[in-house]
């Protein structure tokens, strides 16, 4: 009898949400619909592509949900899966692990699959993509081979043994503790291959705005919000999704999800076009945040960040700004000039520059990334590789010993909208800014390499020219958001190896064929490294590898970060309770209460009316 209430009291626990009573007031009643400012507009909600904004991931943390997750305390807990354990095939000889799902959907009302986590895993391994996440899921039998072409996926050791049960085999013998962390990331998420299939099927002229990724219509969700808006410039919408761990028939519709909506309008659908004063993005979200026509800030520029100090919460993110170095340049091939151009960097000013509670870095791994064992930290554990100050006398010797006394080189930057956005804004308006921190460090890094005798030409690059840019190495140096996000420090530093560095490949049927990391890095003994320690059980000898090969990569330079993210946030305490955040920073908006949200949501509806009824008049006089 003991044994089946401790039994019940772990399924109890194990659920995302057990409301007792609901908290909606009427059958008509749907929640609150809350006026937040999340993040920036996403540029893609894909999770397994190449993420040119860190921040985006507080989005997919609303929108998807992987196997696991790990909690505040850096403990593995469930997500997707309630439970996991591994096996032995004695008769194959076999190392396998096995991941048992919950009962939950998807936002359209499909089933969530073990079907689902094969196809977002093979998809990662495919030749045909590019994505960074893909040496997390090498330790899979045959994982390797196909993304190099030699195999195919069926040849991958990745199965769904049935609808609810999902078997993966090793290639030897794996600590499953670590493979479990790893899944956690957010970007090892399930996706719906019929949905991506179709969507890519249907858009015959290549349309950006018809890309799976990007559009409210076409995406499925499976965490506890959906995508119900979602238009660059002008609106974000976030509706509950109604069959997260909830049956449709028999459960309350907030069982699982509290708040029905959450809805970030952005400047350009509100502004008044009359008022011809410069205001950032952030600004424009601060004003209506103490106008009390929003309640929740999550994104911030220098002035306002330092206007809410005190009440901000910051939490680190597992992603810094980092930048690529071209090594196939003329005057970067030479290692040593790649580690000038390092030392020479002021992490600490372009930090105090920026004003958010950013993190300078003092090695290629974030802080928070485990060592040993869950709740170490890699980066206490390897001590500082770089200065957070510039080391000019360093970085001048380094550069005498190349014989390189300066050079122009271009320095890109992302402007994390379209072009066509962009260009609308200033014509329209003629007052929309961007402090952008990329822009920023690359006028910080532009006054430290002159100082040694180069020329540093700044070039912008807008969002949808980012990613071919990046492919087709068209950069001297390039400023990106290494938005890795995962706990493992071989997720940072395998991609620069040539096997692993997730990037297209061009199949050749005679042997496995690779593309290097976008820096064009190709160094045998990283590589090698890199092969010693992919398949390495034994987590002590592990992590002691891993930092001789973060060692070996400073020595290579193809890549330096420059500063780690984090997340700041402040609310409307009187309005707003019960946020909560896990250890990648991200907010839980699950269980999240507004006060007196059936008052609130009139006022703002009504407002809304008057406001289109103003704007429809002075058209009309305008016209």
């Amino acid at each position: 009898m003991k044994k089946f209430v401790a039994l019940l009291l772990v399924l109890f626990v194990c659920l995302p949400v057990v409301a007792a009573c609901s908290t909606l007031q009427g059958d008509n009643d749907k929640g609150a619909t809350i006026s937040m400012y999340l993040t920036d507009f996403p540029q893609t909600l894909d999770p397994a592509a190449v993420q040119l904004q860190a921040d985006t991931a507080m989005i997919f943390s609303l929108i998807y949900q992987p196997l696991t997750t790990i909690d505040e305390k850096g403990k593995v807990k469930p997500g997707l899966a309630y439970e996991w354990y591994s096996y032995y095939d004695n008769r194959d000889e076999e190392y396998k692990m096995y991941f048992k799902l919950n009962e939950t959907m998807w936002s359209d009302g499909i089933s969530v699959s073990a079907d689902d986590v094969v196809y977002a895993w093979k998809r990662i391994l495919s030749p045909d993509s590019e994505s960074p996440y893909a040496s997390l899921l090498f330790p899979i039998k045959n994982a390797r081979q196909v993304k190099s072409g030699i195999m195919t996926s069926d040849d991958l050791g990745l199965v769904a043994e049935d609808d609810k049960l999902l078997s993966i085999t090793f290639e030897n013998d794996y600590d499953t503790g670590l493979f479990a962390e790893a899944v956690s990331c957010i970007a090892l998420s399930p996706l719906r291959e019929d949905i991506i299939t179709r969507a890519i099927k249907n858009n015959t002229d290549n349309s950006r705005e018809q890309d799976w990724d990007k559009n409210a219509a076409i995406m499925v969700c499976n965490g506890p919000f959906r995508v119900q808006g979602l238009e660059e410039g002008v609106k974000l919408s976030l509706e509950r999704n109604q069959y997260y761990y909830r049956d449709d028939e028999e459960d309350k519709l907030d069982r699982s999800v509290i708040p029905f909506r959450l809805v970030c309008y952005y400047e350009n659908e509100k502004i008044d076009k009359k008022d011809t004063a410069e205001a950032t993005e952030q600004q424009f979200q601060a004003d209506k945040f103490d106008a009390g026509k929003s309640f929740y800030l999550g994104s911030f520029d220098k002035t306002t960040f330092a206007k809410y100090a005190s009440s901000v919460t910051t939490n680190k993110l597992l992603s810094t700004y980092t930048y690529y170095f071209n090594t196939k340049n003329d005057i970067l091939k030479d290692a040593k000039v790649r580690q000038a151009l390092s030392a020479a960097l002021d992490r600490q000013a372009i930090v105090n520059a920026i004003g958010k509670n950013y993190i300078a870095s003092t090695g290629f791994v974030p802080s928070g990334v485990f060592d040993t064992a869950s709740g170490t930290d890699f980066r206490k554990a390897g001590g500082d590789i770089y200065s957070t100050t510039a080391d000019t006398a360093k970085a001048a010797s380094l550069l005498n010993e190349a014989g390189v006394k300066g050079g122009t080189l271009r320095l890109a930057y992302l402007v994390p909208v379209t072009k066509n956005v962009a260009n609308g804004l200033t014509d329209t308006f003629g007052k929309i800014s961007y402090e952008l921190a990329s822009q920023i460090a690359a006028e910080s890094a532009k006054a430290s390499w002159e100082s040694l005798g180069f020329t540093i030409e700044l070039v912008p690059v807008y969002a949808e020219e980012f990613q071919s840019t990046l492919s087709s190495g068209n950069f001297d140096i390039i400023g990106v958001d290494y938005a890795v996000n995962s706990t493992d420090a071989i997720a940072y530093l395998a991609p620069f190896a040539t096997k692993y560095s997730g990037n297209k490949v061009s199949i050749s049927l005679d042997a496995e064929t690779y593309t290097p990391h976008y820096t064009g890095l190709s160094d045998e003994e990283y590589d090698t490294l890199l092969d010693e320690v992919i398949y390495l059980k034994d987590r002590t000898e592990r992590a002691t590898k891993l930092h001789a090969i973060e060692t070996k990569l400073a020595e290579l330079c193809p890549a330096t970060a420059v500063f780690q993210y984090t997340t700041s946030y402040t609310y409307n305490e009187k309005i707003l309770k019960k946020i909560s955040s896990n250890y990648y920073g991200y907010n839980d908006f699950s269980d999240l209460r507004m006060a007196d949200y059936i008052e609130t949501n009139s006022r703002e509806n009504e407002e809304s009316l008057n406001e289109a009824k103003t704007r429809s008049t002075e058209d009309e006089s305008e016209g």
